[in-house]
């Protein structure tokens, strides 16, 4: 979570350094005014622009209106993926306005106290599906680690035919983070360093890498 171009442009050549196949610019903290071209072809990795309020545990204070307009100026900067949640107004008609900008649309769900049921994970799923995002994205908090389990099990069946991002946060959420990618997830989240993470039960890049190597399957 960059404060300054200047931090946003050094976190990036950290993630190259590291072998991120995607780097997430979250923007909560940003200037609105900020040159976005500059982050966006400082690398080239893929990028993804995301943008929480402070009700989807961000840390952008200002209006709605201000926020969406962010992620807008983010997709004209020409970033490739712009992400936004399920439960802003308007959904259909402000995806329509990043798609026309150029940029692939994330449809993000969170469930920042449980993982629901796999029935009720579906549900989200279908009626996200009604905005015809690009990628979708459904993060939920663990509990337990069945948690962890229901959230890979739905995973494994809708991944089949969609590009689908699906764990779980928290230290119980850990398993689903590091496995979701063989179970079908489009990717998993990984902070560069410890200390810098931006959601509960993040791992970092080395420490998912050296997993992923022990296990022979990276």
């Amino acid at each position: 979570m960059p404060k300054t171009v200047q931090e946003a442009k050094k976190l990036e050549i950290e993630a190259e350094r590291k072998g991120a196949d995607f780097i997430e610019i979250r923007l909560d903290l940003l200037s609105l005014d900020i040159n976005l071209e500059d982050i966006r072809t400082h690398t080239d990795i893929l990028k993804i622009g995301t943008n929480r309020s402070l009700s989807q545990s961000g840390k952008f204070s200002d209006n709605e209106e201000a926020r969406f307009q962010t992620l807008l100026n983010t997709s004209r900067a020409g970033f490739d993926y712009i992400d936004i949640e399920d439960s802003v107004d308007n959904l259909e008609a402000k995806i329509e306005s990043l798609k026309e900008q150029g940029s692939k649309v994330i449809i993000s769900h969170h469930n920042m106290l449980s993982t629901p049921t796999l029935t009720e994970l579906e549900k989200t799923f279908n009626r996200n599906l009604e905005f015809k995002g690009d990628v979708y994205k459904i993060v939920t908090t663990a509990k337990s680690i069945e948690d962890s389990l229901i959230t890979l099990n739905f995973l494994n069946t809708a991944a089949r035919n969609f590009k689908i991002v699906c764990f779980a946060m928290g230290d119980y959420g850990k398993i689903s983070r590091i496995a979701s990618p063989f179970f079908g997830g489009f990717f998993t989240m990984a902070s560069i360093k410890k200390g810098d993470e931006t959601a509960d039960g993040q791992l970092t890049i080395d420490d998912l890498k050296r997993i992923y190597q022990t296990i022979n399957l990276g």
